[in-house]
C-alpha cells in the first residue's frame, strides 16, 4: 500500500516534458487513441525478446490488453449515452 508512504514532489514542464503517442485512422486522420503523460515509461524486457516471433507475441499481448481496456471504456461510454 502506498497510502502511508511519503512521496517526493516532481515538477514537469507542461508541454515539453509530456510524452504523447497518437494512433490515427489512416484514411480520416482522426485520432483513435492517445497515450500521454509525464514520466511515461515503456519498458521491454530485452533479455526475453530475441526474435521476430517474440516481438509478435509481445505485440499480440499489447493488442489483447488494449482490446480489454477499449471494450470496458466503450461499455461505460454506451451506458452514459
Amino acid at each position: 500500500m502506498t497510502e502511508n508512504v511519503e512521496e517526493p514532489n516532481v515538477r514537469f514542464k507542461a508541454i515539453s516534458d509530456r510524452s504523447q503517442f497518437l494512433i490515427r485512422n489512416a484514411e480520416t486522420e482522426n485520432v483513435l487513441i492517445e497515450i500521454s503523460g509525464y514520466d511515461l515509461q515503456i519498458n521491454f524486457n530485452m533479455e526475453y525478446i530475441n526474435s521476430v516471433e517474440d516481438v509478435e507475441i509481445a505485440v499480440g499481448g499489447i493488442g489483447d490488453l488494449f482490446r480489454k481496456i477499449i471494450l470496458e471504456r466503450l461499455l461505460e461510454y454506451k451506458k452514459q449515452t
